[in-house]
């Protein structure tokens, strides 16, 4: 489980994917990709539990330029400081096109030996995020709410 700093005025974000921890921070703000449109989290928000869309997650902190991770479907819980994200994700800026073309011919191959019901929709997951990593990110610009 990630770490939980106390720090003033600030929020923790915890992005955790099937395969690891990919964020442990903490952030000003957070606009989260919902299946409902974004939605802007701030400290001290209400209890929430919200599914993630496909699409960019940023990170805000005043005085940063703002930080994107492309994620999958997923869910997150938001409780006063603390947002905890489970879904695929990879930070925007380390996008490999081609690497993602050749992981989705990998994992299509595996998704035909998959005899569980459960493994065979997680890769399909898999699947569909790499594609949307292939084809959407080139539009990701930080909306500006500093």
């Amino acid at each position: 489980m990630p770490e939980t700093l106390k720090v003033e005025g600030k929020m923790n974000i915890h992005l955790i994917s099937p395969t690891g921890v990919i964020v442990d921070d903490i952030a000003d703000k957070i606009l989260l990709p919902t299946d409902n449109g974004p939605l802007m989290i701030l400290k001290g928000r209400a209890p929430l539990f919200v599914q993630i869309a496909v699409g960019p997650m940023w990170i805000y902190n005043k005085g940063k330029r703002p930080v994107c991770y492309y994620l999958s479907h997923g869910v997150a819980e938001i409780r006063r400081d603390i947002c905890s994200v489970l879904a695929w994700g990879v930070l925007a800026d380390e996008i490999d096109k081609e690497r993602a073309r050749r992981h989705l011919i990998s994992i299509q191959a595996e998704r035909e030996k998959m005899h569980s019901k459960a493994g065979r929709r997680l890769i399909e997951h898999q699947i569909e995020f790499e594609e949307n990593l292939i084809k959407k990110p080139s539009l990701l610009r930080s909306p500006n709410f500093e």
